[in-house]
């Protein structure tokens, strides 16, 4: 007699239905696992044994036979422990409840208990109750996150502890058993206040408009004129995730085996800080068996690029397809693979090699073409798809003694409001196609003549005029005004220039 149930593996991040067989016939004993197994599905056949026998069940003698089903798609991880031995004890007739609307996953003990699976996010996905799945039973220590992945389906998600308490459940019958399901407590940021920053008003409300608008950043200063300590509070004033992004960077996180027990859910923003040492692989994502780079890994988030400039230009040039695309292409002799990659991009770089050109106590000892070489290394493809380009310089001793300013606090509940009123209008404004951007960008009569002006006389791009437009509009939303004002333009013109059109000044 053939019994079917139902698991589910990864195959490129996408998660595929498993359909196991299982039919156990007259023989010698023998147990034999099919359909392109790796070694841990393979030695399951021992868990499996073990498991049965020590929950006070028959395992049958014969020959027992499990294929994997498609055949073609590679089998990997522990997880098929639970499916193979529901599916060996309905041959046995140890089961009598339905199992074919139902997905089993988690790996046994031998006393057989359930252990959670690492990465179970990569096996979940809304999508199921397409093929006909309406319970997902999973390891108790998984239940969080197997919520998470199925909320907005109409799967039932049932934790269990042991073999035992499954068939229990699959009958219908009460189990009784003394637990709590583990709360994921929130991680909590811990991060310095703006506050403690003396000075620098323009930088903060620059970062603010970056962070609102989703607009990409750079900021261009001396050695020790703060760029890192303001980029280094920027988590604090991130806006929520909602459910969705949670599950999006989640499923990243777990695919690169960096979630843990404690925290199995990526609850805040990320922030990814790397610098001009970075490798090209390393920041996209690679290696044989392809993971998540920097960039996929703070989607969602904020990627912190450090001491920019000091980066190979093949570096730099990396993140041009995936700041337009918001997702990056791996391509393998096995297949490609696609990782998201939707990330706000702040920059922190030293004027010039020597890092003290424009600094009023130090001189720079760069040379014209050394300036230039340091400088080349951000392309213009690159550089057109940064919205805000500010610079910070030294503070003078009064305002390091008396200075302050804006708090964290603040600027997070200032980019909250801008934020919401974006949510409203359906589209956050760095993430708007020109289209949109035509028609939310809303100029009153003398914003309309400024942008006229500005495209005519400085011969910018498109690509520049709909930027302009862009951060324009977040800084009106800051403003509270609905139109577009020739004075958000202006200030919106200010924040996109680059090096060379401030030299020239």
């Amino acid at each position: 007699m053939v019994k079917k149930t139902f698991s589910v593996t990864c195959c490129d991040s996408i998660a595929v239905p498993v359909s196991i067989e299982t039919d156990i016939s007259k023989g010698l004993p023998f147990f034999c696992i099919v359909g392109l197994a790796d070694v841990s599905v393979k030695e399951a056949s021992e868990r499996v044994k073990r498991a049965i026998t020590n929950s006070s069940f028959t395992f049958p003698r014969g020959r027992i036979s499990v294929n994997l089903s498609p055949a073609y798609v590679h089998k990997k991880g522990s997880h098929f422990d639970l499916a193979i031995a529901i599916g060996i004890l309905s041959c046995t007739g140890e089961i009598e409840g339905k199992t074919d609307d139902s997905i089993f996953i988690g790996e046994l003990s031998f006393d057989g208990t359930i252990k959670p699976v690492r990465e179970i996010a990569l096996l979940l996905s809304e999508e199921h109750d397409k093929w006909g799945i309406k319970k997902i039973f999973v390891p108790e220590g998984n239940y969080m996150e197997a919520a998470l992945f199925t909320m907005n389906s109409e799967i039932s998600i049932i934790p269990v502890g042991s073999l035992d308490e499954t068939i229990y459940r699959i009958k219908g019958e009460e189990y009784k058993v003394e637990r709590k399901l583990t709360e994921v407590n929130k991680e909590e940021i811990k991060c310095k206040d703006f506050r403690d920053v003396k000075g620098h008003e323009e930088i903060k409300e620059a970062i603010m408009i970056a962070v609102a608008g989703f607009h990409n950043m750079l900021i261009i200063g001396p050695p020790g004129t703060g760029k890192t300590m303001m980029a280094r509070r920027i988590p604090g004033i991130l806006p929520p995730m909602t459910m969705e992004e949670m599950a999006q960077t989640t499923r990243i996180y777990s695919f690169a085996n960096k979630l843990d027990e404690n925290n199995p859910i990526i609850r805040n923003r990320p922030f990814r800080q790397i610098n001009g040492s970075i490798t090209p692989a390393a920041l996209i994502g690679g290696g044989k068996i392809p993971v998540p780079g920097e960039i996929s890994l703070a989607h969602n988030g904020v990627l912190f690029f450090d001491e920019m400039l000091e980066a190979p230009p093949k570096v730099i040039d990396a993140m041009r397809g995936p700041l337009q695309d918001r997702k990056i292409d791996i391509v393998r002799k096995s297949g490609s693979i696609t990782f998201p990659a939707d990330f706000l991009l702040i920059g922190a770089s030293n004027p010039c090699h020597c890092g003290f050109l424009g600094d009023k106590t130090k001189k720079c000892t760069c040379t014209v073409s050394e300036i230039k070489r340091y400088r080349s290394r951000l392309s213009g493809s690159v550089s057109d798809r940064i919205d805000i380009c500010v610079e910070t310089g030294r503070i003078d001793y009064k305002t390091l003694k008396t200075g302050s300013g804006m708090s964290t606090l603040y600027m997070k509940e200032q980019i909250r409001r801008v934020r919401d009123i974006q949510n409203e209008r359906g589209y956050i404004n760095g993430m708007m196609n020109d289209r949109q951007t035509e028609k939310l960008c809303v100029l009153t009569e003398s914003g309309e003549e400024l942008i006229r002006e500005i495209y005519s006389t400085m011969d910018i791009s498109p690509r520049r005029y709909y930027k302009i437009l862009r951060v324009a509009r977040t800084i009106a939303d800051f403003a509270g005004s609905s139109f577009v004002e020739a004075e958000h333009i202006a200030a919106a013109a200010y924040y996109t220039r680059f090096f060379q059109e401030r030299e020239e000044e």
